[in-house]
C-alpha cells in the first residue's frame, strides 16, 4: 500500500531550513513537505522550488495563535495520516560577550526563538504526531541545534567567544529533546537533536566550512532514517554522535 510520509520544516525561507526542503522534496519516500516561514510572501527562494510535494504555510513560531492556525492547515494536508516528521529549524543568532552592555531583549529574543518556540510548536503538533505514530508505529521530532549547545563540548569549540546566549538557548533545546524522548516514548514519538555543522548561510557567513548542500543532503537523509536507537540523542549532520 502507498504510504504517506509528511515532513514539516520551520524557518524554511533561507539557510538550513531552505536547504532541507530542497533535499526533502527530492526524496522518493517523502510524499509531502510542509515548509513554514514567518512571511511566505517574501520567501522567494522557497517559492522557486518546483515540486508537487511542497506545501507553503505561514508560521510565526513565537506566536501561539499562528502555531494553532498552522496546525489546522497541516491537519488539512496530512489528514488521518498525521504528521510523520517535525523539524524545528527556525533560529536566530546574535553575537554577545558576557561583559558587554547588552539589553535583556537581546537575551529574550534568542531564548524565545531558539528554545521556547520549538517547545510551543512541538507541544501544539503533539496530536498530529501521535496520529502518525499510532498509524505507523513511529513519529519523529528533529530539533536543529548546534554543537555550540553542548556543555561538555564547549571548551573545544573554537571561534569567537561571543556565543554565550546562543549556546544557552541551544543547550536548553537539547534538554527539550531529551525530555520529549522520555515523556513521549510510550506514544512512539521520538526526538533527536542535530548539529548541521558550520554552513555558508546568512547566519554562518561565508567563513563557514560547508556549503548548504554538503550539510543538508546528509542531514535530510539522516533525519529520514532515524531509528529507536537515536531517540533522545544528539548527532552531527554526518551521523557522528555528539555529547
Amino acid at each position: 500500500s502507498f504510504t504517506m510520509v509528511s515532513v514539516l520544516v520551520t524557518g524554511a525561507n533561507r539557510g538550513i531550513g531552505l536547504g532541507l526542503v530542497r533535499q526533502l522534496v527530492q526524496e522518493p519516500s517523502v510524499t509531502a513537505v510542509i515548509a513554514t516561514a514567518r512571511n511566505i510572501d517574501t520567501a522567494a527562494d522557497l517559492k522557486a522550488i518546483d515540486s508537487p510535494k511542497l506545501h507553503l504555510i505561514q508560521l510565526e513560531v513565537v506566536d501561539e495563535e499562528s502555531i494553532t492556525q498552522a496546525v489546522t492547515k497541516v491537519a488539512e494536508i496530512v489528514g488521518e495520516n498525521g504528521l510523520d516528521f517535525l523539524v524545528n529549524n527556525a533560529g536566530i543568532f546574535n553575537k554577545t560577550r558576557l561583559a558587554d552592555d547588552f539589553p535583556k531583549a537581546l537575551v529574550m529574543e534568542q531564548m524565545e526563538v531558539n528554545t521556547v518556540a520549538p517547545l510551543l510548536v512541538t507541544n501544539k503538533f503533539y496530536g498530529l504526531l501521535k496520529k502518525a505514530a499510532t498509524k505507523n508505529g513511529k513519529a519523529q521530532v528533529a530539533n536543529i541545534s548546534s554543537a555550540l549547545g553542548s556543555i561538555e563540548f564547549a571548551p573545544q569549540m573554537d571561534g569567537p567567544m561571543e556565543t554565550a546566549i546562543y549556546s544557552m538557548s541551544k543547550a536548553a533545546l537539547n534538554m527539550l529533546t531529551r525530555k520529549l524522548s522520555m515523556e513521549w516514548k510510550d506514544d512512539k514519538i521520538r526526538a533527536t537533536s542535530f548539529c548541521p555543522g558550520w554552513v555558508k548561510t546568512d547566519m554562518g557567513t561565508d567563513a563557514a566550512f560547508l556549503t548548504l548542500e554538503e550539510s543538508t543532503l546528509p542531514l535530510a537523509k539522516l533525519i529520514l532514517s532515524l531509528t529507536e536507537e537515536h531517540n533522545g540523542l544528539y548527532f552531527r549532520y554526518n551521523g557522528e554522535k555528539l555529547p
